[in-house]
């Protein structure tokens, strides 16, 4: 009487299954919307937004010229003095590796940066070894080592004041820089950034 209950079970499973299932029209059509349509979309709004440090590289690797050149910031968060990333925060490096696998003839120059607090050789060095994990995340990931380099610029090249604490963590920051490489042109569409009424 034991296994009633469980054949009972598998029976009433079954049926799910069964029901939950239903044969394909083969009749059906599934339109698919015009391209133009599918790259003004709401979705495809939502993705460049999701991941911006992406969409903007490969739309610059399709030939789109942009305000800051060759030049893209790598949002990875660090602990203080850390010079591995969290690991939550290393969505633009993974992208970053997919990229430089779909695009092989590219280069890169990975550029690490500190704000001015504490000693500058020792921000030298933490900017170096961050730019160097970067370097290696990728190669430990199948991308040629000759494809890049790594360099760390300690507090040398600000970009912001260093006196605010906004300031400084604008100038703590890895970025890359493509070297070498002949962008293809682009299909894409521009985009407005500006503020729709």
């Amino acid at each position: 009487m034991a296994g009633k209950p469980l054949f009972v079970c598998y029976l009433a499973l079954l049926v799910l299954l069964l029901a939950g299932c239903p044969t394909p029209d083969p009749n059906r059509k599934y339109a698919l919307e015009p391209q133009s349509a599918v790259q003004s979309g709401d979705s495809e709004k939502e993705a460049r937004q999701a991941a911006p440090f992406a969409d903007d590289l490969v739309r610059f690797l399709r030939g789109n010229s942009r305000k800051d050149g060759d030049t893209f910031r790598l949002r990875l968060e660090f602990d203080p003095g850390g010079f591995a990333p969290r690991m939550d925060s290393i969505a633009d490096l993974e992208a970053l590796l997919v990229i430089m696998r779909d695009f092989p003839e590219m280069r890169i120059t990975i550029e690490g940066h500190t704000d001015n607090d504490g000693d500058p050789k020792k921000n030298l060095h933490l900017s170096q070894w961050r730019a160097d994990w970067v370097r290696n995340f990728l190669i430990e990931r199948g991308v040629d080592g000759e494809r890049m380099r790594a360099q760390g610029y300690g507090d040398t090249d600000p970009i912001a004041d260093n006196e605010s604490k906004a300031g400084q963590k604008e100038n703590r920051r890895l970025v890359i820089r493509v070297l070498n490489f002949d962008r293809m042109p682009s299909r894409l569409p521009r985009l407005n950034t500006s503020p729709s009424p």
